[in-house]
């Protein structure tokens, strides 16, 4: 997958054709131009016509997904519009642009476009149905995922990888788990997983059992019912057939609800474990959302997120913890184990867990692929909030066991993951799993208030602001002109020095060759660097029935990988194998 940053004005527009870039491949480069000559333009008249000037063939029809003004009421100092594509009908679906434009008339397009079409949409031939969903089945069993899934939705589109391909993209449950894949007859191209009234309280930890003593939290909006229950969130249970109840009446849970008719959650963590780890993962992300809407955050949406304490996930596995975005017929979802008390513990009642997966959520609402450079900046920047609400570098203290047996976290027994680090991108002992990886990103943004003296505040709104002008598979390149932009257009660039020279001191210089402050402030034209995107390891027609990947193992480098412990998805390696 390409993606990129293209900026273009009416100087630009009598100029050779660019296309967008990538920081992962370079085929193409970013622009940053001055459009002055269009700031009285509105921006869905202007955003058709400079896609054409760019590249985009006549072929393709718009279809505008999304839409945000200028609201200096809210402080919404960026426009923003964004597009999927169609040809002849058909949607490509891979691919998304998005145009935004500064309260200067800066304009920026995010994304890439569409192969220019060889044929018409009538002539691709798309495989039957049924040879697609055989794929896909073999693809689960080869994930260690078993044979009993379901196909929940499957549409007819195009897929942009090498050309134009007549694929299917399908939705598909397995484990009571959200997947989404692209395929055709032959081959598996994407294989990601999807995996994000009156008041009350909860006396629970503040942060996590080291406190040593309970405190009393705030419940908004509590449904009447007594349950936890609001407006953001709904507590469910396990069954012992592996469904999540929500609602008691449905069905038998492996727990009783805890349920107050006074909206006075009090339990003791020794003799009411199970309730009280309820109240806890209710209260502590109803406190993480309320800290990210103190700071701007505006998307979290209208469907409420479902908690689900006492998970159990692949192989019994309880040391894990994971959020799973909403599907056309399922609401997003937040699911926390119980920890063995081994690998893990405590992963109920400690805050930093739920705080880190709806960060997921916060970060879903523009990234959506999850895998390569997006997944790394998933994990790191669901990391960064945590370590931003709490004024602690140390995520995860309390679920850290103290002895020396199967331990997870980074520094052990203290941290499962640290924002007092000194990866680098690029180096030699930079891990690769995605959680221990983002620990670089992390602590280049703790970094820039701690030693570069960033208000954090400031920050939390530089990373904000700046998630929403990302697109579906933005990578770090991306990020870091993405908190540029906001500075400029919020701060006057200010910081822009300060965020520039951080990311260049943790290893993102060679990424970074055409990107400076001055190119910020005067649009002067940038290229990218290449980079080199994760593997992505499918099942393929007439492949070999056998487990693969590295879902399980031995070496102690890739020990935290293999529980994928607070992972946006179920994570799952396989190999592509090309049909033969």
């Amino acid at each position: 997958l390409v993606i990129g940053l293209c900026s273009y004005s009416g100087v630009l527009f009598g100029q050779a054709k660019k296309v967008l870039s990538h920081p992962f491949h370079g085929d193409s480069s970013l622009n940053l131009s001055n459009s002055h000559n269009l700031g009285d333009q509105p921006l869905r008249e202007l955003a058709p016509d400079a896609l054409e000037d760019v590249g985009l063939s006549t072929r393709f029809q718009l279809k505008a997904k999304e839409e945000t003004g200028l609201n200096l009421y809210n402080d919404n100092k960026i426009e923003s519009i964004s597009y999927g594509f169609e040809l002849d009908s058909v949607p490509v679906c891979d691919l998304e642009v998005k145009v935004h434009r500064s309260l200067d008339g800066q304009t920026t397009l995010m994304g890439d476009l569409p192969p220019d079409p060889a044929v018409q949409a009538s002539k691709f031939v798309w495989a039957d149905k049924a040879s697609v969903q055989k794929i896909v089945s073999q693809t689960f069993v080869m994930a260690s995922l078993g044979a009993d899934s379901k196909v929940l939705s499957q549409d007819a589109c195009l897929y942009t990888e090498n050309g134009l391909k007549p694929v299917y993209k399908m939705v598909v449950e397995a484990h009571g788990l959200i997947y989404e894949v692209v395929a055709d007859g032959n081959e598996v191209y994407r294989f990601d997983p999807r995996h994000f009234h009156a008041n009350g309280t909860a006396d629970v930890y503040e942060f996590n059992s080291t406190d040593g003593q309970t405190a009393r939290l705030e419940l908004p909006d509590m449904d009447p019912s007594g349950y936890l229950v609001n407006k953001h969130f709904q507590s469910c249970l396990p069954t012992t057939g592996g469904r999540a109840l929500c609602k008691p009446g449905d069905g038998t849970a492996n727990y009783p609800f805890a349920q107050s008719a006074t909206f006075e959650f009090d339990y003791s963590p020794q003799s009411e474990i199970s309730k009280f780890t309820q109240a806890s993962v209710f209260a502590h992300t109803n406190q993480a959302l309320k800290w990210l809407e103190d700071h701007g955050y505006q998307n979290y949406g209208t469907a409420a997120i479902k908690l689900l304490p006492h998970a159990v996930f692949s192989n019994n596995d309880t040391n894990n913890a994971l959020y799973q975005p909403a599907t056309t017929t399922t609401t997003p979802m937040i699911l926390v184990g119980d920890g063995d008390g081994v690998g893990l513990q405590n992963l109920g009642t400690d805050g930093d867990v739920v705080s880190h997966e709806l960060g997921h959520h916060v970060v879903y609402h523009t990234v959506k692929t999850i895998s390569g450079e997006s997944l790394v900046l998933h994990e790191a920047l669901a990391d960064f909030f945590t370590f931003a609400r709490t004024g602690d570098a140390c995520l995860g203290e309390s679920i850290c066991p103290q002895d020396d047996g199967r331990s997870y976290c980074y520094k052990p027994r203290q941290c499962l993951r640290t924002a007092e680090n000194d990866l680098k991108f690029g180096a030699a002992g930079l891990p690769t799993q995605a959680h221990l990886q983002g620990q670089f990103i992390s602590g280049m943004l703790w970094d820039m208030n701690t030693k570069d003296s960033i208000p954090m505040d400031t920050l939390v709104t530089l990373v904000l602001k700046g998630i929403d002008l990302l697109v579906t598979n933005s990578g770090y390149k991306h990020f870091i002109v993405a908190l540029m932009l906001v500075d400029h257009s919020d701060f006057d660039g200010q910081y822009c020095s300060k965020i520039l020279s951080r990311a260049k001191t943790r290893g993102l210089e060679s990424k970074l060759t055409d990107v400076s402050c001055d190119s910020i402030a005067t649009n002067q034209t940038l290229t990218p660097t290449p980079t080199t995107p994760a593997v992505t390891q499918t099942a393929a027609k007439s492949s070999p029935k056998k487990s693969c990947g590295t879902l399980s193992g031995s070496s102690s480098g890739q020990s935290a990988s293999l529980l994928l412990i607070l992972f946006l998805p179920i994570a799952i390696s396989f190999f592509r194998r090309k049909s033969n």
